[in-house]
């Protein structure tokens, strides 16, 4: 699993093509009224997409969706072992539960950054789709077949097989 994470995030790490004449740009754009010129050039300076270039290559729009279905997965995995946990431990798990979602949620700037740089973009449609997915699997296969996401290289689902768990079954022959 690493190896083919590790893979894709420098796949979409290599396809940044920045604009070199962004900085120039921006600067030529700045509110010289405004009141904390300190404030911002901090806010100008901070944004990623001054350096990384403000919309994804070709290649990053490419692999998003590849890119997009293993993080959620991988998340969504998290969260239903975070709530199994947490319930037989405690009985009702639901205020951890919801501090991990609220972490995930409430991200800092310099999250985003990362989560930018790494090709991260975790929306709330795709959580709700990769916790279908883990339901899904689980209603057919059971606990034991969601397992099977770990046991060997290239068994995190495709974007369809996060759409249709029942894709994701049938190509690991669940």
């Amino acid at each position: 699993m690493r190896e083919a994470i590790t893979n894709s995030v420098k796949q979409h790490v290599a396809g940044f093509q920045p604009n070199p004449n962004a900085i120039g740009q921006r600067l030529t754009n700045i509110d010289i009224t405004d009141a904390d010129p300190a404030a911002m050039m901090q806010k100008l300076l901070g944004d990623p997409t001054l350096l990384l270039g403000s919309e994804r290559s070709a290649e990053q729009r490419a692999l998003a969706p590849i890119l997009d279905a293993m993080i959620c997965a991988i998340i969504c995995y998290v969260d239903h072992v975070v709530d199994q946990v947490a319930n037989r431990i405690l009985g009702n798990g639901a205020q951890i539960s919801e501090a991990v979602r609220r972490r995930r949620v409430e991200s800092s700037s310099q999250d985003q950054y990362v989560e930018q740089l790494f090709g991260i973009y975790l929306t709330d449609d795709q959580v709700e789709r990769g916790e279908s997915f883990i339901s899904g699997v689980i209603e057919r296969s059971g606990e034991n077949g969601l397992a099977q996401l770990w046991t060997r290289s290239g068994n995190l689902p495709t974007p369809n097989e996060i759409a249709a768990p029942g894709l994701w079954i049938e190509r690991i022959n669940l």
